[in-house]
């Protein structure tokens, strides 16, 4: 959300580039003048106010515990197919309440408990992460309506059954839902303990279920779905105040029915399930019933949530093509309250590499991705950008945790993008803007300099085969002559300023006075 912004500590981190093949410290003569040497890229903390872009905007997800220390900057982090911090490894079997100390909840032998949670939030809170995002979902098989069922494995967790609605939860949403509530509980519960936050970050804002529009990822109604999400909202901030999907049961009732007199923590968030990509028809169902007749809620879903979140993974198109034909598409379907909600992504990059049909498979067209998604996703009104992940295998990784280096020149792009645009404040609206396949998005920079992201998409994915693969094509752009300093490309060098720069699908930094 645009008013929160998140201090990380400070992390310098050197990277040099002049291993890089195809890249050359001195660029072709068309460029004008020299170039000085490969730049060392550093990035600093985050401030916490200002105006502009916020940094909790570049939120991200790792899927480690030995990939920290982060060598990235971040301000924001989602806790999701990470660390094997979810439901099923932290409640091994079915606790008798809501009380973080039932023995359900704690390490046994090979059973984890809390273990994985408790080391991901301290890592976080020593790299100065305050206010995290964490999923509930996947039913422990224990719990599931379905425990043998191999076809929800989802993403090769190894988990059977997470996909089904736990067993005490009828199809139309009723039932006492007591195994959800307990987890909830539970986990808010420990969670907002004061002694515990001294070390450890505090989870802020809860989403109920991951890409629920998945047949591997949900195998229930969406009058379940709002049942889950109710629950939780009356648990964790209170401002349900009554449970449509079970006839209208009293929040209170839910709270004694966990053990507490008030909710655990009025101050959080609760963000909708996630679907799986943009999806607003099945969006649309769970928020309002829409063209579901099963579903008897009306907006109880939308009215249980305080901020709409999609998935934006780009893998067989662009950056443009997901804010110029995809996103329109949810926004007709959002009614006005929703329209008013932040627009979170709470997942996405340039997706799985190994996947047929995936595009950006080329590392210096991954590095060129970076700077397009995240300014053209906020020129379009996304409030925070979850990237999935940074040591996550072919999936958007900028990390790799087998040689304990960072990928390049992909991860000296994501730095880069960083430092530019953290605080930046756009000089128009929409942010980011075209003529043709020419973009150009121009800001003040947070030292007060003027500055224009610009790049051609015309050149496509190939660009380890042009002459400058750094920035990816030939295009003879006229600099604007407020941008008359210098201009930067995506390994960090600095160029002297010309009237005349060659660009390509690759962004580059057009900096002025």
């Amino acid at each position: 959300m645009r008013s929160h912004f998140l201090v990380i500590s400070l992390l310098v981190v050197a990277l040099t580039f002049s291993g890089c093949s195809g890249v050359s410290s001195k660029m072709q003569s068309s460029n004008g003048g020299g170039s000085s040497a490969p730049q060392t890229v550093s990035f600093t903390p985050c401030v916490p106010g200002g105006t502009g872009i916020p940094c909790s905007f570049w939120g991200l997800q790792v899927n480690q515990l030995a990939s920290y220390p982060v060598q990235i900057p971040y301000g924001q982090f989602r806790s999701w197919d990470s660390a094997r911090a979810n439901w099923p490894i932290i409640e091994w079997c079915q606790a008798a309440s809501g009380s973080p100390s039932d023995p359900c909840f704690n390490q046994n032998g090979s059973n984890q408990g809390w273990t994985n949670l408790d080391a991901e939030l301290a890592d976080l809170k020593q790299q100065g992460r305050t206010d995290v995002f964490y999923t509930l979902s996947r039913t422990p098989a224990w719990a599931s309506q379905n425990p043998n069922d191999t076809n929800c494995n989802y993403y090769r967790a190894g988990l059977l059954g997470e996909c089904w609605p736990p067993t005490d939860l009828n199809q139309d949403g009723t039932g006492t839902n007591q195994i959800w509530r307990n987890w909830v509980a539970a986990i808010a519960t420990r969670v907002n303990d004061a002694t515990y936050l001294q070390t450890h970050a505090h989870i802020k804002y809860w989403e109920t279920w991951n890409e629920f529009t998945r047949t591997t990822s949900w195998q229930g109604s969406n009058n379940q779905m709002v049942r889950l999400v109710e629950d939780a909202n009356c648990i964790i901030t209170g401002r349900v105040t009554a449970i449509i999907a079970n006839g209208g049961e009293p929040c209170q009732h839910v709270l004694n029915s966990v053990g507490l007199t008030k909710s655990v923590d009025p101050q959080a968030v609760m963000v909708a399930p996630s679907p799986a990509g943009i999806d607003p028809v099945h969006l649309q169902a769970f928020l309002y019933c829409t063209n579901d007749p099963a579903c008897t809620v009306g907006k109880a879903g939308a009215n249980a949530v305080d901020v709409i979140n999609v998935h934006l993974y780009v893998t067989m198109q662009t950056p443009e093509n997901v804010i110029e034909k995809g996103l329109p598409g949810l926004y007709a379907r959002l009614q006005p309250a929703e329209l008013q909600k932040p627009l979170w992504n709470g997942e996405g990059s340039w997706g799985d590499t190994s996947v047929p049909g995936n595009i950006w498979v080329d590392d210096y067209a991954k590095a060129g991705f970076i700077p397009r998604y995240f300014a053209l996703f906020w020129s379009t009104g996304i409030t925070e950008n979850f990237w999935y992940g940074y040591d996550f295998g072919q999936l958007g990784q900028l990390y790799d945790p087998t040689t304990g280096k960072l990928k390049q020149p992909q991860a000296n792009a994501w730095i880069l993008t960083y430092n530019w645009l953290s605080h930046a404040v756009p000089a128009q609206s929409p942010f980011c803007q075209n003529s043709g396949t020419v973009y150009h998005c121009d800001f003040t920079e947070g030292n007060g300099h003027k500055a224009s992201l610009v790049w051609d998409t015309q050149y496509g994915q190939h660009c380890s085969n042009m002459s400058v693969p750094i920035v990816c094509g030939a295009t003879n752009y006229n600099v604007p002559a407020q941008f008359n300093q210098d201009w930067i490309d995506l390994s960090g060098a600095s160029h002297s300023a010309v009237s005349t720069v060659m660009i390509g699908a690759n962004p580059i930094l057009l900096e002025g006075q």
